[in-house]
C-alpha cells in the first residue's frame, strides 16, 4: 500500500520527456484492453525510479511505454490500411511456443503484438514510409534495451544525464514514426467524418459523443493523433460534398472546442 502513496506523489512531468511521450499514447481507451491501467502502472514504476536515481530502471519503464506506442501505432494501421497490412504481416513469426496464441491479422487486443519479436514489428512502418534509418532506430532502441537488462554486473545507465539522452531518444522516434502517421490518420479521420455526415454511426447524433465514445475510446487516439484531426482542413471534402457542409463545420467546430475543454489546445 506504502508503494502506491509513494507513487501517487509523484509527478510525472519531473522525468525528462515523459509527459511529452505520454501524449503519444491513447487518452482513454476501452477499459477491456486494460491499457489504461498498464500505462499508469508503468508511469508510476518511471517516476518512482527516477526520483530515487534508479535510472537503468526508469528507462526500462520508459521502453515499455515506447513499445506500447509501437504496439497501438501498429494496430491503427492495420485499422486504416488493412490490406496494406495483410500483405505486411507474412513476416510474423511468434515467440517459440507461442504460434498458437498469434492473432494479428484481426487482431482484437494492441498486446498481441507482444507475441512478436520487438525488431520485426518496425517493419510494419513501410506502409506508412517511415524511412529505412528510422526502422532501423527502431531496432536499436531495442538492442539497447535489450543489453542493459543483461545481469551483467554492471548498470550501463547510471546517471540523469545519460537517462535524459536515452529518454529523448526514444521520444524522437516516436516523434518520427507519428509524422509518418499523419497522413494515415487524416485518411482515417476524413472517412469518420463522411461516414458521419451520412448518418452511418448509428446512434451518434452529437459530435462531442461520436468524439469520445468512437474516437478516443474505440480508435485509441492519443492528444496528438487528436489535434492532426483538429488541425485537417474540411475544405477539401466541402468541395466534393457540398451537402455535408454545415455539418462538417459544426463538426470541426465541436472538435475544437473540445481540445480547448480538455486542455489540448489553447
Amino acid at each position: 500500500m506504502g508503494g502506491i502513496i509513494m507513487a501517487e506523489e509523484i509527478e510525472y512531468t519531473s522525468v525528462p520527456h515523459f509527459q511529452e511521450i505520454l501524449n503519444y499514447l491513447p487518452i482513454n481507451p476501452e477499459d477491456k484492453e486494460d491499457i489504461n491501467d498498464y500505462i499508469k502502472n508503468i508511469s508510476n514504476l518511471v517516476a518512482i525510479n527516477y526520483k530515487y536515481e534508479q535510472y537503468q530502471f526508469a528507462y526500462f519503464g520508459v521502453h515499455l511505454i515506447y513499445m506500447t506506442y509501437i504496439y497501438c501505432t501498429a494496430w491503427k494501421i492495420s485499422q486504416i490500411e488493412p490490406e496494406r497490412y495483410k500483405d505486411a504481416i507474412v513476416f510474423a513469426r511468434p515467440y517459440k511456443g507461442r504460434e498458437d496464441d498469434l492473432q494479428i491479422e484481426d487482431a482484437d487486443s494492441v498486446f498481441n503484438y507482444s507475441l512478436l519479436p520487438e525488431k520485426d514489428i518496425s517493419r510494419l512502418f513501410r506502409i506508412i514510409d517511415l524511412d529505412n534509418s528510422q526502422i532501423e532506430n527502431v531496432r536499436y532502441l531495442v538492442d539497447s534495451r535489450n543489453n542493459m537488462a543483461h545481469a551483467s554486473g554492471k548498470i550501463e545507465l547510471a546517471n540523469e544525464a545519460t537517462f535524459e539522452i536515452k529518454t529523448g531518444s526514444v521520444l524522437n522516434s516516436i516523434k518520427n514514426i507519428h509524422q509518418c502517421m499523419d497522413k494515415s490518420i487524416r485518411k482515417w479521420f476524413e472517412g469518420v467524418l463522411l461516414s458521419f455526415c451520412n448518418n452511418e454511426f448509428e446512434g451518434y447524433i452529437d459530435p462531442v459523443d461520436l468524439i469520445s465514445e468512437y474516437m478516443i475510446q474505440s480508435f485509441k487516439l492519443s492528444i496528438n493523433e487528436l489535434l492532426v484531426c483538429n488541425n485537417m482542413s474540411v475544405s477539401l471534402l466541402i468541395t466534393g460534398h457540398r451537402g455535408f457542409e454545415k455539418k462538417l463545420k459544426a463538426f470541426k467546430k465541436d472538435l475544437n472546442t473540445y481540445c480547448k475543454n480538455e486542455g489540448y489546445i489553447d
